[in-house]
């Protein structure tokens, strides 16, 4: 979810995490979530779940995150919604396990290594990410206009193309609320 659907906001020390507020004050990356809504309301057969870990000693992150969701993207019930301990392994937490055609729409590349291993993995390039470059697979910008960035997501998991953008020039794509 940070970093991805909302605009990770760097922080001075680790404790500035467990503040009441940071994450439930995190800006959304608008393009990315209205994505993410044309695709739930356009894919029925595609079942959309939020994947995110959470600072499990933190009086307010899970809470936070929650009502971030409610008011973002009410569309992603609380059934589809799985918070895991920071660090985990994200497809441990899949009932069932992984399948091939699962994909991770994630910032950070380790999330994505690991859920390589079973599924699909389409980093989010948020312009603080891939600096690196050690991501080798599909890659989409969260800059794009909604509807194009709903198709690249599509085209990939349907194996209707491969996408390889590069890193956005901008950091963040806000609005207010």
């Amino acid at each position: 979810m940070d970093g991805t659907l909302a605009v990770f906001t760097r922080v001075e020390t680790l404790e500035d995490l467990y503040e009441q507020g940071y994450f439930l004050n995190l800006a959304p990356h608008v393009n990315v979530v209205n994505a993410i809504k044309h695709i739930v309301k356009t894919e029925p057969r595609i079942q959309v779940g939020i994947l995110s870990a959470v600072l499990m000693d933190s009086d307010y992150a899970l809470d936070e995150k929650n009502v971030w969701l409610d008011r973002y993207l009410p569309e992603i019930t609380s059934e589809h919604r799985i918070f895991l301990p920071c660090g985990s392994d994200k497809k441990e937490r899949i009932r069932g396990g992984v399948a091939k055609e699962d994909f991770l729409l994630d910032d950070y590349t380790q999330n994505l290594l690991l859920w390589e291993v079973a599924g699909r993995g389409i980093k989010l390039l948020n312009g603080i990410n891939n600096t690196r470059g050690t991501w080798t697979g599909d890659r989409v910008r969260f800059d794009k206009p909604p509807a194009e960035l709903a198709k690249n997501i599509l085209d990939i998991m349907a194996g209707r193309n491969r996408v390889f953008d590069t890193r956005p020039r901008r950091e963040v794509s806000t609005c207010p609320r």
